[in-house]
């Protein structure tokens, strides 16, 4: 496979894997595969970060898509009202990047649904998110070139990967169902109180 056919299918994969909200399949894993198949020099490494943020900060806007779909029933839970008085706030960003890099978990996707439900500025969603993608794709390609192991694709793959995104889709979206359900802005207003550095928010912010 040559390096602009490795890119498009890198991009394909970013793309696709993270698109179905709470699958969170490892785009990396590909891309590291597909890397060692090209050669893993540090430009080819460097341009493969890069796609794979670009693929997966592009798919989220399905998740924001999904959300804005419903943002009649959602607007009406604690979680998107406060999101929504976060907009403006960094705290709501610095999480943005914080769930976008995290490996593994797909938590970035309760985020982006409710920032749909919300009607969050999409442009600067989009930023912080491949700025958080970019972190990730950062930290995880390199660290799977070196350690990609037999005992780690006996885990990964021991079910399948079918069966395997079929059960995490299953738990996330029987989590996404509590975590709506929770009463966030009573949370947070208890604790803005005890840790002073949070933004204050009142009822002129809902």
């Amino acid at each position: 496979m040559d390096f602009i056919s490795a890119l498009i299918a890198v991009f394909i994969i970013s793309f696709v894997s993270n698109a179905l909200p709470f699958f969170g399949e490892a785009y990396t894993v590909y891309a590291s595969l597909l890397l060692l198949s090209i050669g893993a020099s540090p430009y080819n490494t460097l341009i493969v970060i890069i796609v794979t943020a670009v693929g997966a900060a592009i798919s989220k806007n399905v998740s924001y898509a999904l959300g804005y779909a419903l943002k009649r029933p959602l607007r009406k839970t604690s979680a998107v009202r406060l999101i929504g008085a976060l907009s403006n706030k960094a705290p709501l960003w610095i999480l943005v990047i914080v769930l976008a890099a995290i490996p593994g978990l797909p938590l970035d996707d309760y985020l982006y649904i409710g920032a749909g439900a919300a009607i969050i500025s999409p442009l600067k969603l989009n930023t912080y998110v491949l700025v958080g993608k970019v972190i990730k794709s950062s930290v995880e390609i390199p660290i799977e070139l070196l350690l990609f192991s037999s005992i780690y694709t006996a885990f990964r793959y021991s079910i399948g990967i079918s069966l395997f995104q079929v059960i995490m889709a299953v738990i996330f979206t029987a989590l996404a169902v509590v975590i709506f359900k929770i009463d966030w802005v009573k949370i947070y207003v208890k604790l803005q109180y005890r840790l002073p550095y949070l933004p204050k928010i009142g009822n002129d912010d809902f």
